[in-house]
């Protein structure tokens, strides 16, 4: 197979995957509220869904688990095509965020919260520190992303992106403002904004190369 075919058929398996992942993604959030007698979206965060301690930890991590495998094959497909890409900027920039996809997949599967009350255990502090990271390292894609779509006169993505970053960050601001009966609006305005951004992103890869070849 050629290169050229190479490049179209993981663009095409990239833009699935990501389409994919925000489906399960929204399921595994749906679905566990569900199953969690009690649940309150407005005050409880998405990962106690899958805490150790849910009602609904069966279904949730099903579905959370089927988001980190498509977002995993998004990132290493990004990783692969963008391999030669010139513009350094944006190779960095979709380098960085492949990383954080990879990372919260992982780090998400392998230290899920014991519990939605403290933070008790070692599990609970890496699940923490897992966070920090995601959230350092997103903030970073993002900006390298924004620069570059700028650089490449991209003004849809430039814009997009630059509205992600916006919502990320007052998320996460907010998180430590807002009162806790309205923790959880304020921690779905950034988780959900990384999320969606999967779909973004893989749907400007597959037109990239597309109208590159």
């Amino acid at each position: 197979m050629s290169k050229y075919n190479l490049i179209r058929t993981a663009s095409i398996v990239i833009l699935i995957a990501g389409i994919l992942s925000i489906i399960f993604y929204f399921l595994h959030v749906i679905l566990g509220s569900m199953f969690y007698p009690g649940y309150n979206p407005l005050t409880q965060a998405v990962s106690d869904l899958t805490s150790d301690g849910s009602p609904a930890r069966s279904i949730a991590r099903t579905y959370s688990s089927l988001y980190g495998i498509t977002s995993s094959i998004v990132s290493i497909g990004l990783l692969y095509v963008f391999r030669s890409e010139q513009n350094k900027l944006l190779k960095i920039g979709i380098y960085l965020l492949s990383i954080m996809y990879l990372t919260s997949a992982i780090g998400y599967s392998l230290f899920p919260l014991s519990s939605n009350e403290n933070i008790v255990t070692f599990q609970d502090v890496m699940h923490i520190v897992v966070t920090i990271i995601v959230v350092l390292l997103t903030i970073a894609a993002l900006i390298v992303l924004i620069l570059a779509f700028k650089k490449a006169n991209r003004n849809l993505y430039f814009i997009i992106t630059i509205i992600v970053f916006i919502f990320l960050m007052l998320g996460a601001i907010l998180t430590n403002l807002v009162s806790p009966n309205y923790f959880g609006i304020a921690e779905r305005l950034s988780v959900f904004s990384i999320v969606i951004y999967v779909g973004i992103i893989s749907c400007f890869n597959y037109g990239h190369h597309h109208i590159k070849e």
